[in-house]
């Protein structure tokens, strides 16, 4: 009897551990046929390229271009070259004797050495003005006046010129003709300062008629 009612507690108790099923809601899945959720723009953004240097018609441009002002060059000033001054002498009255005498051995008539290509297509007269210690004197004016093959002639030439440095320091030259000829005592030489006042008294010379004598070189010096 005591067994019995031992069986029947442990088949009770182990009633009591059996998992009583209960229904619960079964998830639905998505049907695959069930339509799927997309966005359908309402409208459609459209970029339209704009011709370059053209505003789309409705953007109001935030700066607008201005014509670029035109600059016109001004000339370039052209340089002319200083001409060589032309002395004009007006001789001036000298109270005290002339400071300047002609070089004891001068005028001499020798072939021109200094425009060998011209030949006989040339005649003139040159030489130099020197100090008392026989320094060569730069800057002093020199004119030959005169006639020569019948026509009044006057020249001037300047002391120190580069041009004439071919007859030595302090140098000058003056062309009187384009051909040898032969005059006596028809053409004078004189020297100046700067102020236009006579240094030396004229010196009156000949010319030749000779290829080898058509350079005439006539010194000045300080007097002693």
């Amino acid at each position: 009897m005591k067994k019995n009612i031992i069986l029947l507690m442990f088949v009770f108790l182990l009633s009591g551990c059996i998992l009583v099923p209960v229904d619960l809601p079964t998830p639905q899945l998505p049907s695959q046929t069930s339509p799927v959720s997309t966005y359908v723009p309402t409208e459609v953004l459209k970029f339209t390229r704009t011709p370059e240097g053209q505003v789309p018609p409705t953007v109001t441009p935030l700066f607008t271009p201005t014509a670029q002002s035109t600059f016109t060059s001004q000339p370039t000033p052209s340089i002319t070259p200083t001409i060589k001054p032309t002395f004009s002498i007006t001789p001036q009255f000298s109270a005290t004797p002339f400071p300047f005498e002609i070089q004891v051995g001068t005028p001499v008539f020798i072939k021109n050495f200094s425009h060998p290509s011209a030949g006989c297509n040339w005649m003139g007269v040159a030489g130099q003005v020197f100090a008392e210690d026989g320094k060569p004197l730069l800057n002093k004016v020199v004119l030959v006046q005169g006639k020569i093959n019948g026509a009044t002639f006057e020249n001037v030439g300047i002391t120190g010129v580069p041009e004439a440095d071919i007859y030595g320091p302090g140098g000058f030259e003056i062309k009187i003709s384009d051909q040898v000829l032969a005059s006596q005592n028809l053409l004078a030489i004189q020297i100046f300062n700067l102020e236009g006042i006579s240094i030396s008294e004229k010196v009156f010379f000949d010319t030749l008629e000779d290829c080898e004598k058509n350079l005439i070189i006539i010194n000045f010096k300080l007097k002693d």
